[in-house]
């Protein structure tokens, strides 16, 4: 408690970023409109424009990038995924897939487990990395929630989606950054295998190109019109990469496509939000800690924010709180 009171005149430039937007820091230290917006290039990983994102976001989301570069998961995001599974396993736990819970148990305040299909799993302990609004007022319900906190949950808005283009192509592509940014046409492409040689056979290469989305903009999934405007969307996006690889799409070998409603589908996120909850200075995401004893929130929904780095150090703080932040004496 010491330190954070402290913390303040310890730390007084982080404090300073901490309660300014990154637009009130850009107008500080630059006069240059273009160098301004160049810093802000790397913002939609925060999903939010300079004049609503908190400057200290903006420094771990955007001018680390800069500084020391980025770091991307050998083998691909499911290598990451993997290896939390192995180390769960080899300490003894299970991992069950393609058990989706339906219900959280809740008695008197107390969480008891959940529901998954037929299975009733019981726990005095159960940590939930869906997004808070599924978990509070759907899973566990809102007659088991206080209603000032019922109406904070339901009011929080979702970050942005994205529209996402994949392709595996039969071209050497190494020459090229492994990230480009179109800022004028609001797009950007990840040529992946630049990053990991691993994941494309030698000389070929695996590309992703991203845009945002509206997730209201998309019909009813599997509906002609939600398929054709996927396609159109994908189409329009391929030609607009080739802006910067001349003849892409005369050498694709695979292509995939993924809206905001087919994120939703395979992540269970609302609206298929990028960072779960609106990234703003606005925004104050919900306490690890939920009215309900023994129930925890983990990942994007909760602090620090939706990133990976940021989803982990959620997991990290809820763990050593289950643990009383035990420490072994050497």
């Amino acid at each position: 408690m010491k330190k954070l009171v402290n913390y303040p005149r310890e730390h007084p430039h982080f404090y300073d970023w901490m309660s300014k937007t990154f637009k009130q820091k850009l107008d500080e230290y630059f006069k240059n409109e273009d160098l301004k917006t160049l810093l802000c290039a790397l913002l939609g990983y925060v999903g939010a424009g300079p004049e609503r994102t908190s400057a200290a976001s903006a420094l771990t989301a955007s001018i680390s990038y800069y500084l020391f570069g980025r770091y991307y998961p050998r083998g691909g995001a499911q290598h990451f995924a993997n290896s939390l599974k192995n180390a769960i396993e080899k300490s003894g736990g299970r991992v069950l897939v393609n058990h989706r819970v339906d219900k959280i148990l809740v008695e008197n305040g107390e969480v008891r487990g959940v529901v998954a299909g037929d299975r009733v799993l019981r726990s005095s302990v159960v940590v939930a990395n869906v997004n808070a609004k599924t978990a509070l007022l759907e899973l566990v319900g809102e007659e088991y929630l206080d209603r000032d906190y019922a109406e904070y949950i339901r009011s929080l808005k979702m970050s942005p989606s994205a529209f996402m283009v994949f392709l595996g192509v039969d071209m050497d592509l190494t020459n090229y950054p492994t990230l480009i940014k179109n800022l004028d046409e609001g797009y950007g492409v990840v040529i992946n295998s630049n990053a990991d040689p691993a994941l494309a056979p030698s000389g070929m290469a695996s590309i992703t190109i991203i845009t945002l989305a509206n997730y209201y903009d998309y019909p009813p999934r599997g509906t002609k019109e939600y398929l054709k405007i996927k396609k159109e969307t994908a189409d329009a996006l391929i030609r607009k990469a080739e802006k910067v690889i001349p003849n892409l799409s005369k050498h694709i070998v695979v292509r995939d496509a993924a809206a905001p409603k087919t994120f939703e589908r395979y992540t269970s996120m609302p609206e298929g939000a990028l960072y779960s909850f609106d990234q703003s200075i606005e925004t104050r995401r919900p306490y690890f800690k939920t009215p309900i004893k023994g129930l925890y929130l983990v990942g994007a929904s909760t602090f620090p924010d939706g990133e990976v780095e940021a989803a982990v150090i959620s997991g990290i703080i809820c763990a050593n709180d289950i643990c009383r932040w035990r420490t072994k004496r050497m």
